[in-house]
């Protein structure tokens, strides 16, 4: 990349939410589609990207949809005036945080596999978007982890050569490690040796 791009991403970076972020440099940073197995490691880049942009409100919803009209400010200048309610006039900043988040929603949509789409139907908004897919995903990251790690305690040798064995108990802690639960390098060793033949 560019030293005139990193500049551009970098300036972006600064603005406030309400003053748009075009998210034109997203794609050097969001290279991974979310699928069923890689939640974790899908979620850790976007949230790092996002809070990079100052974009991380939009989807946890720390920075809400502003009202959509606003009253109208008073052209006497007199504030003791007791008139009739002022009219309600449309919220510039509505629809700059609209415009906002669509662009969010885009870049969401775009990183997920055709498999999980499904996750984003019927949602608008970027925060609806990522309450869906955390919600439907985040915890069944979790039911993974169970299965694998039951299936990695389990793991005996039986017939098979130690190379195979070791092979496949390298496979289990990979996928735990994608499914976001770390084995410290004794809790490997146990697990290994105990599955072991005796021999």
């Amino acid at each position: 990349m560019s030293a005139s791009s990193e500049r551009t991403i970098s300036a972006a970076g600064t603005q406030s939410p309400a003053s748009g972020n075009n998210l034109s440099g997203a794609h050097h940073y969001i290279t991974m589609k979310l699928t069923m197995k890689n939640f974790l490691f899908w979620r850790m880049q976007l949230l790092s990207f996002l809070r990079g942009q100052d974009l991380l409100g939009f989807v946890d919803g720390t920075h809400p949809c502003p009202p959509a009209t606003v009253p109208a400010a008073s052209s006497t200048g007199d504030s003791t005036t007791t008139s009739a309610e002022p009219t309600p006039v449309p919220n510039p900043e509505y629809h700059a945080w609209i415009r906002q988040d669509q662009t969010i929603v885009s870049l969401l949509v775009s990183s997920m596999a055709d498999d999980v789409l499904h996750l984003a139907l019927g949602r608008e908004t970027s925060a609806e978007i990522w309450t869906s897919v955390t919600g439907a995903l985040g915890s069944s990251s979790q039911a993974r982890c169970l299965t694998l790690l039951n299936q990695f305690q389990m793991l005996r040798q039986g017939n098979l050569s130690t190379a195979n064995y070791l092979g496949r108990a390298g496979v289990l802690v990979e996928s735990l490690i994608q499914a976001g639960r770390l084995l410290t390098l004794m809790e490997q060793n146990l697990y290994v040796i105990r599955g072991l033949r005796p021999d």
